[in-house]
């Protein structure tokens, strides 16, 4: 990693949230200037940029941290300078207990920070008085007021279709793996195949980590957002199939995993395994429909067109498997009707 990679994102920032932090600290100047003329407004003017966040929930966190850092801190300052007057060690002294005060009481990095800062600038910029102090912790909640109420009335954008997009990606790469695991069941198929699916099936896990990633981002975004409404419905929904997903990984995994340590072209022969077949196709199938019906866009494969559901209904006529073919048979049957039962929702036997 190069150390411009340390300072430099993937992309710019949207051109919304520079202009809400322009917005916010031009505002907040103003505003402090009103409330406190003849001054600088250094703090309100920080206040206001560090509230701006990309979501009304962070804000809300930070508009936290920098209202409790900055009070203490000013506080600190103060009773620090009435008790040994203003020598250059004073700032380092306040630094030091700053943080070492950060760390006792648990606070989080930011606001043990803002507690040092806030603490120095008071002691460097002004004289450390009673009213000095009460004017930087006004100022400062001026700067963090404006910031909040900016970002909550320019509403920030709602991260929701990416959410979507990944939900239905995995959705797509679920069926999919499920139908191909069926197909391999009814031909002879390499070992090599046989490792790719398997491989395809645990890359599933990590897919299923960045979705759960983009649909807490959205949450995120939802969060306190004055036009939640309609959207917060359709996330929880969202939420839901991904949980339904993360069942399904975890069941074509294990598929995957068992069709590779167990197969053979014997198996092939097995009177029950066309049905079984069909039937992962029909799991499949059924997936993209629900995926459809939770208004989930189609990503590799078109929606099914049929209407209702399920496709897998079919019984399965079983005989004794040959050999050592029946642990791999019987474990087909039983992750049929686990995975049956998670996408019609029910807990009947297949």
């Amino acid at each position: 990693m190069s150390l411009v990679s340390n300072v430099r994102g993937k992309k710019r920032l949207p051109v919304l949230q520079m202009l809400k932090t322009i917005i916010a600290a031009v505002a907040a100047w103003y505003l402090a200037d009103l409330i406190i003329p003849g001054q600088k407004p250094v703090f309100a003017v920080m206040a206001a940029i560090i509230v701006v966040q990309p979501s009304v929930n962070q804000s809300l966190g930070k508009a936290l941290e920098r209202s409790i850092g900055t009070i203490i801190g000013v506080v600190l300052a103060l009773g620090l300078s009435i008790a040994f007057g203003a020598p250059t060690w004073l700032i380092i002294l306040i630094i030091v207990v700053a943080l070492f005060l950060g760390w006792l009481l648990k606070f989080t990095p930011a606001t043990s920070n803002q507690i040092a800062i806030s603490a120095m600038l008071v002691v460097v910029i002004g004289a450390a008085t009673p009213e000095y102090a009460v004017n930087r912790i006004i100022e400062t909640i001026a700067g963090v007021l404006v910031g909040l109420i900016i970002n909550a009335v320019i509403v920030p954008p709602v991260v929701l279709k990416p959410a979507i997009d990944a939900t239905a990606a995995l959705t797509d790469h679920i069926a999919s793996l499920l139908e191909d695991i069926g197909a391999v069941l009814t031909r002879d198929t390499s070992p090599e195949v046989l490792e790719s699916i398997h491989l395809r099936s645990r890359a599933l896990r990590a897919e299923l980590n960045t979705t759960r990633a983009t649909v807490d981002r959205a949450r995120e975004s939802l969060r306190f957002n004055i036009l939640r409404g309609k959207k917060s419905r359709e996330l929880d929904g969202y939420i839901a199939f991904v949980e339904l997903n993360a069942v399904l990984v975890t069941r074509t995994i294990g598929l995957a995993r068992a069709v590779r340590d167990h197969y053979d072209s014997s198996l092939t022969l097995e009177p029950a395994i066309a049905e079984i077949a069909d039937e992962l196709s029909s799991a499949g199938h059924d997936l993209r429909m629900r995926a459809r019906d939770a208004h989930l866009p189609a990503v590799t494969v078109p929606h099914p067109p049929t209407s209702e559901l399920p496709a897998l209904t079919a019984p399965i006529n079983l005989k004794a498997p040959a050999g050592a073919n029946w642990v791999l048979v019987g474990f087909l049957l039983e992750s049929l009707r686990r995975i049956r039962a998670e996408i019609i929702g029910t807990d009947e036997d297949a």
